[in-house]
């Protein structure tokens, strides 16, 4: 997921949904100065990032990180302003000390589900906080792309290109707790008032064509150009098949094309010091 010209224009489905997100709970987190420090984690092309400025006080300044270069740049090309930077950031990596304790609110949408190791990921969360600072999070648990891709795996077709999948699937797409899973982890780490709930989601594209869009800019697997169009169909194929059964559970119309997936919302605070 390194192409950001593509994922800029079929990231529809955060586009849509972070603004709800949004709008009912950045009202409930504290603002209590006159200016502050954001971290957005994955600001990928930074679409999402400027939707969540216009969420904030005007004066607080955002400083979205990526690990993709190739995402940060385009990101600092075409949306960084007075108020937002961007930065090649790995959250499960080692954090500069200057950001250790700089940070009043940190915000992270569809990321930490790409991210293996969580326990260091929340630990740098925490970390990047000020003493009562909070985190308000969103990130992907079951999504039938994942299983899109352990299938392709096992084919023999796609297995030279579709390998190591469990790299770029959720680590929580195969629990049945998702949400306790990251409550317990948070409340281990140190975070206090801690609330997670998980969500059933889904998106209803207007075509299949547009679906496929998305979820081929979303696709982490290196496909020689003379298959894409192959791949694709394939893809789409079993999304079809998966989706399907959905629809019957969900009585969704079948002239959509839909994606069904749980998203999990998260806040935490870091406590003050005792």
């Amino acid at each position: 997921m390194h192409n950001a010209v593509a994922y800029n224009k079929s990231n529809i489905i955060h586009k849509r949904e972070i603004p709800e997100y949004l709008e009912k709970y950045v009202p409930t987190l504290k603002w209590k100065k006159n200016s502050y420090r954001i971290m957005d984690i994955g600001s990928a092309d930074g679409s999402v990032t400027t939707i969540l400025q216009t969420f904030l006080p005007p004066a607080s300044k955002i400083l979205g990180c990526d690990i993709s270069e190739n995402m940060v740049k385009f990101a600092t090309d075409n949306y960084s302003n007075g108020q937002t930077s961007f930065i090649v950031l790995d959250i499960a990596g080692d954090i500069p000390e200057d950001m250790k304790e700089s940070f009043d609110h940190v915000f992270s949408f569809y990321t930490l589900n790409w991210v293996r190791d969580q326990q260091r990921a929340f630990e740098n969360i925490f970390n990047v906080l000020e003493q009562n600072g909070e985190c308000f999070m969103v990130l992907g648990a079951y999504n039938p792309i994942f299983d899109v891709y352990r299938t392709l795996a096992k084919d023999s077709k796609w297995s030279p290109f579709v390998y190591d999948v469990e790299r770029y699937i959720s680590p929580y797409h195969d629990s049945q707790e998702p949400g306790e899973e990251i409550a317990k982890l948070m409340e281990n780490t140190g975070f206090v008032d801690v609330n997670v709930k998980c969500n059933d989601k889904c998106f209803l594209f207007d075509d299949e064509n547009m679906r496929m869009s998305l979820l081929s800019a979303l696709n982490p697997f290196e496909i020689p150009k003379y298959k894409i169009d192959e791949f694709r169909k394939d893809y789409n194929q079993l999304i079809n098949n998966i989706e399907s059964v959905h629809q019957v559970e969900t009585n969704h119309s079948p002239e959509y094309a839909t994606l069904h997936y749980k998203s999990i919302v998260i806040y935490g605070r870091k406590p003050l010091a005792s």
